[in-house]
């Protein structure tokens, strides 16, 4: 799954960037939320937008925006409905969504994203933290999406539950070929999980590189104002300041056997 976005214009936004399931995709910086909304294309925007190689234009707009679901920091629960059931239906009615067998098929998305069918009669305000972000991306899975865009998806959980959740957007984007873009300020999360990195400043992508090489800039990121992970500082500071010969590593282990060899 490739999506092609070239010379795309806004009232503010120009920019051009290509998103693929092969890859986890982080997006970060003061701009960052406007840049998710833009990526929803609930409006078309000017420039040319290519989903599969099919150019989207003003007569496929609708079909393609369909495919795009954005995943909210918080559960949005509606008033007047209670169960994860009545939010789901709500959701399948209001996008008109044509689902053969309904029941079947949010009990799969419940079961994707490692629920049980029990929760489908759960109250919203009865789940856990954890169990609410699933139950979103579950929702998000009912229109079958090709891209799924989160918003500061792992705020409010607690490491374990992180881990569980990280598990599932690797299984959509693995075994499902989703495309998956993660929008967050928190340098850590981005650093150990995505593969690679947009970075959003002055209505425009400021950096685009993989994770690895973009945090390993560490010099010019903080120049220009964005947040470096604690792992990578601390490398950063003992190469600089210790002369230590180690090497930047996602893997908290991989850093401490490091340390150990060299220090």
């Amino acid at each position: 799954m490739e999506v092609m976005l070239e010379n795309i214009k806004t009232k503010d936004w120009e920019f051009s960037t290509t998103l693929s399931s092969e890859e986890l995709i982080g997006i970060s910086g003061p701009d960052y939320e406007e840049l998710l909304e833009i990526l929803k294309l609930e409006s078309l925007p000017e420039g040319n937008i290519i989903i599969n190689e099919q150019v989207v234009n003003s007569e496929n707009h609708l079909d393609y925006y369909k495919i795009i679901s954005l995943v909210d920091k918080k559960f949005k629960k509606i008033n007047y409905l209670n169960t994860v059931k009545e939010h789901m239906e709500y959701l399948i009615n209001y996008y008109h969504l044509q689902i053969k067998n309904i029941e079947k098929k949010e009990k799969d998305s419940l079961k994707i994203v490692g629920l049980d069918s029990s929760l489908l009669n759960r109250n919203i305000t009865s789940l856990s933290n954890s169990e609410k972000k699933k139950v979103q991306i579950a929702i998000s899975l009912l229109s079958n999406p090709d891209i799924i865009i989160l918003n500061n998806p792992l705020v409010g959980l607690d490491n374990k539950s992180r881990k569980k959740l990280m598990m599932v957007l690797n299984k959509l984007k693995n075994q499902f070929h989703k495309i998956i873009i993660i929008g967050t300020n928190d340098a850590d999360v981005l650093y150990q999980y995505t593969t690679k990195m947009l970075f959003v400043k002055n209505k425009r992508i400021f950096l685009e590189s993989k994770t690895e090489e973009a945090y390993e800039r560490v010099d010019y990121l903080k120049r220009n104002g964005f947040t470096i992970p604690d792992r990578v500082l601390f490398t950063y500071k003992a190469i600089k300041k210790k002369k230590v010969k180690i090497d930047y590593h996602k893997d908290i282990r991989d850093m401490i056997k490091d340390i150990y060899k060299h220090v």
